[in-house]
């Protein structure tokens, strides 16, 4: 769960600065809308929409709690998608070969 919600807290970083980026550089008037974050770990994703103290909180760094604060004030949305939609998965970790083929199918289409 920790690595998986250090990867959401990544991902939000970096979202947040291209959200900015985009505002200063008036390529549009504003991104209005919450920026939607997908991860494949309930665990995680439950985390960061609960403001409880838990035992994996108490080990983690406080920098990466900033993801609360941004699930808390809607600036980023973190939902849940099961592991056979994460079509990044390939690039991340090892597959089994039928669930890589499907992968390279279904992002060839």
């Amino acid at each position: 769960m920790q690595a998986e919600y250090i990867g959401c807290y990544e991902a939000t970083k970096q979202a947040v600065w291209v959200r900015n980026f985009i505002g200063n550089i008036v390529i549009v008037d504003s991104i209005s809308r919450p920026l939607k974050i997908f991860c494949d770990n309930k665990a995680a994703v439950f985390f960061s929409k609960n403001n409880k103290r838990t035992s994996a909180s108490r080990i983690m760094d406080v920098k990466y709690l900033v993801v609360r604060d941004r699930v808390k004030n809607e600036e980023i949305i973190i939902e849940h998608i099961d592991s056979q939609s994460m079509i990044a998965d390939p690039l991340t970790k090892a597959l089994p070969v039928g669930v890589f083929k499907d992968h390279m199918s279904s992002s060839a289409k």
